[in-house]
């Protein structure tokens, strides 16, 4: 019958005479002044905003949240994960246009400790939606924050405290995410940036996580000119890394270009005119400034006081200023100008205090991350000598081969350095900050192991601001409908700022012959967005055999020139695969006999000498030796009437049974694509 009235078809035969009198006494008489009270406390019309009033007012629970913990064997869930908790959202009408629900929860410090997703192909989703998540600890009784996204974007929340036993249900209600400003900035603004995650990193002392999302909130006010932030700490490092890592990331995100940091010490001696801080600061977002060991007199207290006052006085369009120091600098700093002191208030100040298991140590960071290149009180040649090889660079020159890849990498790396020195000491800020590549090559030559440490190499430069490595194909960017494709890669390249795109086999993106309703297309416009970005932070890798990426960059004018490096991956000798097999035995402990030694060059030898385009390189010896002679030494030793499974010797040792015994059985499973034979001959 509700079905009916939404439709417009109304019943027809009425209610009874009996119906009316109950009615008339149970409802309008008894009702009377609470319904009188609804009905005058809110009226919804076509005007409606979505303020989400409605919601805290109504007396019903139309949307509700249950959730349990639970051990579920039947969870195929990672080795990691202790228990489950089970959440289900309860709703009494299907919710429509929803094409995907997430469930985040968090703790009470609002640490991620669980996720789920749902897609839906109809329109219309179910009234009960059950998520499981899984978590590297237990799931107790503590305070959660329940953040449901609906189509990406957080539309509800709630506070969750799962009950003391386990397979009990917890029932919430769920509310509107508007509701509840603190926690809506939070799922918008910081959850998925990439700084968040640094701030328990790194252990940070301070404010509660609850104070510290309310500062932020009320910093993002368009209409109030940004206040003036003061982070202290008993150890300089520590107040240094908060400012950087959390404050400044906060207004500026991964781009490193809209800040400048410098030091009191170098206005007060001179070293920094005012025309040239003028000049550096001009469309700046964040000016860091640090407070050092100062020796005020009469003449330099006058040019703080000035430059107090131009602080206090600039417009909201002016950047916000972070002042960091050591907590006796700062008070020394206040002893001698007040008109420093009267900046900052409580609500603008950040203690940062040190670990407690680390009370002592006053020269380190709290994690192992370098501090920014752009600070110059600390530059890049005090922090690192350029000309020596970062540990990425130096794990690359240890790899088997790639001689070729090796000193074109090196070239580059040079480049990128010079380059970055020069923005650094402002010669050069405008130059664009391209160093898009193209792997070229045959599977298993390492050409995924290069890239990530491309970028782990471009970090340790200041290029990349993470270094991180996000490895994707052609299925984790091509969507299947209209609109799905232009979602994934706004997902990968949100996920991939501050590091490295890795596309392997990126030719597959665009074939002879796909069909017309191919989306693949439309992954090559999103790339084009992000390549003709001048200071993109970020690094896109396209990676493939070198015929068929030429077809691929033949197939749009604009990729040829986005690419300024190419790096072509040779295939690896007979010998180069040999070394590669002893390294990799040697790793694990393994010990060859000399006649399992030579049986292994002789069967590595042939194998090179029959190999084909699709020939595996570094990946066909990685199977070799997992897949065929570890599992024919296992069959061997555990096939013993009475192993002694205390001789460490028996388990270390490769006979050449194992070699040959894995050389049939991988030969079956792994057979080589042999080229058919030239036929000689004259023609006369």
């Amino acid at each position: 019958m509700a079905l009916q009235i939404i439709n417009g078809d109304y019943p027809q035969e009425g209610i009874t005479l009996v119906s009316h009198i109950i009615g008339l006494l149970g409802q309008r008489l008894w009702f009377y002044k609470k319904t009188k009270g609804y009905s005058n406390k809110l009226k919804i019309n076509n005007n409606c905003i979505g303020c989400g009033k409605c919601v805290s007012i109504c007396p019903m629970k139309n949307l509700v949240l249950r959730a349990m913990r639970s051990f579920d064997e039947s969870l195929t869930g990672p080795e990691y994960a202790c228990n489950q908790l089970v959440v289900e959202m309860i709703s009494d009408e299907p919710l429509t246009d929803t094409n995907e629900l997430d469930v985040r929860i968090y703790s009470a410090d609002y640490q991620l400790t669980g996720s789920d997703s749902r897609k839906f192909s109809s329109r219309k989703t179910p009234l009960k939606i059950r998520f499981q998540l899984v978590s590297d600890s237990f799931w107790d009784e503590s305070l959660y924050h329940v953040f449901i996204f609906r189509n990406g974007y957080p539309q509800w929340y709630a506070a969750l405290s799962p009950e003391d036993k386990y397979e009990k249900w917890s029932r919430t209600r769920l509310e509107n995410i508007r509701l509840h400003p603190d926690q809506k900035f939070f799922a918008e603004q910081l959850c998925n940036t990439a700084w968040w995650p640094k701030l328990y990193e790194g252990k940070f002392k301070t404010l509660p996580v609850q104070e510290l999302i309310r500062r932020f909130r009320i910093y993002t006010d368009p209409a109030q000119v940004l206040p003036c932030l003061l982070v202290d700490s008993s150890r300089t490092l520590l107040a240094k890394a908060f400012t950087f890592f959390i404050l400044s990331n906060y207004f500026t995100g991964s781009n490193v270009d809209d800040r400048f940091s410098l030091s009191l010490k170098e206005l007060m001696t001179g070293d920094i005119t005012w025309k040239q801080l003028k000049q550096k600061t001009a469309r700046k977002k964040v000016i860091i400034i640090e407070i050092g060991d100062l020796e005020i007199n009469s003449q330099k207290a006058i040019i703080l006081t000035r430059v107090a006052d131009l602080i206090r006085n600039r417009a909201p369009q002016d950047p916000v200023y972070i002042f960091h120091g050591k907590c006796e600098y700062i008070s020394s700093l206040f002893q001698e100008c007040q008109a420093f002191e009267s900046l900052f208030t409580d609500e603008t100040t950040f203690h940062i205090l040190p670990p407690e298991s680390d009370p002592d140590s006053s020269e380190s960071l709290p994690f192992d991350t370098p501090l920014p290149f752009d600070d110059p009180t600390n530059p890049p040649s005090q922090i690192r000598n350029f000309n020596a090889p970062c540990a990425a660079e130096l794990e690359l020159q240890e790899m088997v081969g790639l001689h070729r890849v090796k000193e074109d990498m090196a070239e580059a790396r040079m480049m990128a350095c010079f380059l970055q020195r020069r923005k650094d000491l402002s010669l050069d800020s405008g130059a664009e900050n391209r160093h898009h590549m193209l792997f070229l090559g045959n599977p298993g030559t390492g050409k995924t192991t290069v890239a990530r440490l491309v970028g782990k190499m471009y970090h340790y430069i200041g290029v990349l601001s993470s270094g991180h490595t996000v490895e994707v194909s052609r299925t984790d960017l091509v969507g299947e409908y209209i609109g799905q494709t232009e979602k994934k890669m706004k997902e990968v390249i949100d996920k991939a700022r501050g590091g490295v795109l890795f596309i392997d086999e990126a030719y597959t993106l665009i074939e002879k012959d796909t069909y017309s309703k191919d989306y693949g297309k439309e992954v090559i416009q999103a790339l084009l967005t992000v390549l003709s970005e001048p200071n993109p932070d970020m690094i896109i890798i396209l990676a493939g055999y070198e015929d068929k990426m030429r077809i691929l960059l033949q197939s749009n004018p604009g990729l040829k020139d986005r690419f300024p490096l190419r790096f072509y991956f040779d295939d690896y000798t007979a010998e180069e695969l040999l070394e590669m097999a002893h390294r990799s035995l040697q790793q694990r402990n393994f010990i060859l006999t000399p006649e399992a030694d030579r049986q292994l060059e002789l069967l590595v030898r042939e194998a090179s000498a029959q190999r084909d385009e699709y020939f595996g390189n570094g990946r066909w010896i990685h199977n070799l030796i997992n897949q065929g002679i570890l599992k024919s030494m296992a069959r061997r030793i555990m096939s013993l009437p009475h192993p002694d499974i205390s001789n460490r010797k028996l388990f270390c040792t490769i006979e050449a049974c194992d070699i040959t015994s894995a050389a049939q059985r991988f030969q079956e499973c792994y057979p080589l694509k042999l080229k058919a034979s030239a036929r000689i001959g004259f023609r006369a």
